[in-house]
């Protein structure tokens, strides 16, 4: 017999092809080989109620043994046998095997115990409800059809730690969601460079800033989304490939302002400088361990961009006097949340000092800048809905 295939045998019993009359090859086979069904039956160890139990599905619990053994004896695939006989079980036996494929494919793929606290699923949702709730926030009709329209799987490991399970979701969401907005615009990346040299002074703006350069990305062909973080990932941003045009998402990561353009600049130099890179993976996530590196460069970049060292070594003196803080913040066009941002991280890397808690008074919240944006949230809509939402704002005339 070959071996059993539980994964196959699964996604085959709710297959819609027709299967062949089991009594019929029954007769047929007793015929062959010139025995009465009672001699086949008893030479099988098979009584014959139970024989007809398994036939006709009235067997509660159809003894796997005996399955198998019937299947041999009509010289039948042993899967194609058990899933007719699966097939042929009451509704009720057939809605638990289903709830049990079910249960499965939330298992496999999604970190239930996270997301349910996340406020994406709800704590008192059944297996089916959870599936729908899955089905219809990605925009599709079945299991079949997620599985079919996933993008790369993000690790190869068979047994996956649920952090990365929800890196996995939180990437397929961010994919589906570029796929659906579409942006129209080709990739220039002569325009990408006019428009990069251009953000700086946007981040003064905090309710406005981030949403005018989002907007003017995008019409170079690079589009821009924000998600709230989902906890576990550690994943701040990510850098995408999507019908051969970049496509950036931001988090909320550690909840402070200034990480919302360090990581945009950060994103942008992967597309200027890595995108090859990009292209052949699919996508990129930033602080990824494998590409130290690559990482590095685009973490260099991004704070040369708004403070350079040698501005540190400058504001480093009176960091103290929000007067001069402000200044000099006005002076090299940044808000002052990321002088003082900078200069924690410089204090650390150059001293060993910490002092990233000293200035949280004067850190902008996410929310009042991405709002305009319409973060992607896990407790509210669909990806098509939001999607929409996503492209109105981008393309409002």
């Amino acid at each position: 017999m070959k071996n059993l295939d539980v994964e196959r045998l699964l996604q085959d019993i709710f297959k819609d092809d027709s299967v062949f009359d089991v009594k019929e090859r029954f007769e047929e086979k007793i015929a062959e080989y010139g025995i009465s069904k009672t001699r086949a039956l008893k030479l099988l160890n098979v009584d014959k109620d139970v024989f007809e139990e398994i036939l006709d599905g009235s067997a509660k619990q159809p003894n796997l043994i005996h399955v198998v053994k019937v299947a041999e004896f009509l010289d039948v695939d042993v899967h194609e046998f058990i899933r007719m006989v699966l097939r042929n079980q009451n509704p009720e036996n057939i809605a638990s095997i289903d709830r049990a494929r079910k249960l499965k494919f939330l298992m496999k793929n999604f970190d239930v115990k996270a997301l349910t606290k996340r406020g994406f699923f709800d704590g008192g949702d059944e297996v089916e409800e959870l599936v729908e709730k899955v089905l219809a926030y990605f925009g599709y009709d079945s299991i079949a059809e997620y599985e079919s329209q996933l993008v790369e799987p993000l690790y190869s490991r068979s047994k996956r730690p649920f952090s990365d399970k929800m890196k996995d979701f939180w990437v397929r969401s961010a994919y589906q969601t570029f796929r659906l907005i579409d942006n129209p615009n080709p990739f220039d990346r002569n325009r990408l460079k006019d428009t990069i040299v251009k953000i700086k002074p946007y981040s003064q703006d905090v309710n406005n800033g981030l949403y005018i350069v989002s907007r003017a990305l995008y019409n170079a062909g690079v589009t821009v989304i924000f998600q709230d973080y989902l906890d576990t990932t550690h994943v701040r941003g990510a850098t995408f490939n999507i019908k051969d045009k970049p496509c950036i998402v931001i988090t909320d990561y550690l909840k402070r302002y200034p990480t919302l353009w360090f990581t945009l600049l950060h994103e942008l130099h992967h597309v200027l400088f890595d995108y090859e890179t990009v292209v052949s993976n699919n996508f990129h996530l930033s602080d990824h361990q494998d590409l130290f590196l690559i990482e590095e460069k685009a973490n260099s970049f991004a704070r040369d961009y708004f403070l350079p060292v040698d501005g540190f070594h400058y504001i480093k003196n009176y960091i103290n006097n929000p007067y001069m803080v402000e200044r000099f913040a006005k002076d090299n066009e940044i808000h002052p949340s990321l002088v003082y941002s900078f200069y924690s991280w410089y204090q650390k890397e150059l001293y060993g000092k910490n002092f990233f808690g000293a200035f949280k008074e004067s850190y902008p919240t996410c929310k009042s800048a991405v709002s305009r944006l319409n973060p992607i949230s896990w407790n509210e809509e669909s990806i098509k809905v939001a999607s929409e939402k996503i492209k109105a704002v981008f393309e409002l005339k």
